[in-house]
């Protein structure tokens, strides 16, 4: 049997990956002035990850097309990996907002937060060990 980390990220899982960064980006620059330097995205084996450091914020998103069984996340899933936000509650459940449709809007069919415990929810993933909610 194969080991799934030694696979390749697939070419329609980078796709999804790379224009879920282009419209952080943009929302970033649009909503929080952020520059081309404080926007990242970092390669690993399963998927990357889209940073944004700066002007009193530290939003990090795991964008992974497969966890390798990690906590039973299921693939093509967006993980808020970072969330340090000094905004108005407003501008924070904007953002909320904004993260579940994008991520939605390029391919993405989860969402979940490593810090909470599964929900109470329909669209809970029932195999996870995590929130991690089907959008």
């Amino acid at each position: 049997m194969k080991e799934m980390k030694n696979l390749p990220i697939s070419a329609d899982a980078q796709k999804s990956i790379k224009a879920f960064f282009y419209d952080f980006c943009m929302y970033m620059e649009e909503n929080y002035c952020a520059s081309p330097n404080q926007l990242m995205l970092d390669w690993n084996s399963v998927g990357a990850t889209a940073r944004f450091i700066g002007n009193g914020h530290n939003i990090q998103y795991r964008l992974w097309e497969r966890s390798n069984g990690y906590l039973g996340i299921p693939g093509m899933t967006l993980i808020v990996h970072v969330f340090s936000v000094a905004d108005s509650m407003e501008n924070v459940l904007a953002l909320c907002k904004w993260t579940g449709e994008a991520a939605k809007a390029n391919g993405f069919r989860h969402i979940a937060d490593p810090d909470r415990q599964p929900e109470e929810a329909d669209n809970q993933v029932t195999e996870c060990q995590i929130a991690c909610l089907t959008l």
